[in-house]
């Protein structure tokens, strides 16, 4: 028991080390509005992200597919007949809770670069009119 409180005493015996505890005590409640504005921030984004690439970052896994059809695969339907597996991203923008974890995993900027290059290379671009 003694071990689990010596960091106390610490803090007890050290003024400057109080007054910087004592602060990151009293900054807490302004940390979690900090949050929560944040929060929303992202869910606003994750709204838009599943607005723009809903369904774009679904590929054909290749594994089954002889070398000489692959460059005929287009879409989802060309996949299953020669013989391909259509799945989707594990980072993908198909619902509200997928978009706020993918970019909650681009803000932490990890595994952000994945997520990039699905985009480049999802349909959405030949989409967009111009």
């Amino acid at each position: 028991m003694a071990r689990v409180l010596r960091p106390l005493r610490v803090i007890s015996r050290n003024p400057g080390l109080r007054i910087a505890v004592m602060s990151l005590i009293n900054a807490i409640p302004n940390i979690g509005n900090v949050m929560v504005v944040s929060i929303l921030f992202l869910l606003l984004f994750a709204i838009l992200g599943t607005n723009l690439y809903k369904g774009y970052f679904w590929y054909c896994e290749t594994e089954n597919v002889p070398e000489v059809f692959v460059g005929n695969i287009i879409d989802k339907f060309d996949c299953v007949d020669y013989g391909g597996d259509w799945v989707n991203k594990d980072q993908n923008f198909d619902n509200v809770g997928s978009s706020f974890i993918t970019l909650f995993n681009v803000m932490t900027t990890e595994g952000w670069i994945g997520v990039m290059w699905d985009a480049v290379d999802s349909n959405v671009i030949n989409e967009i009119p111009v």
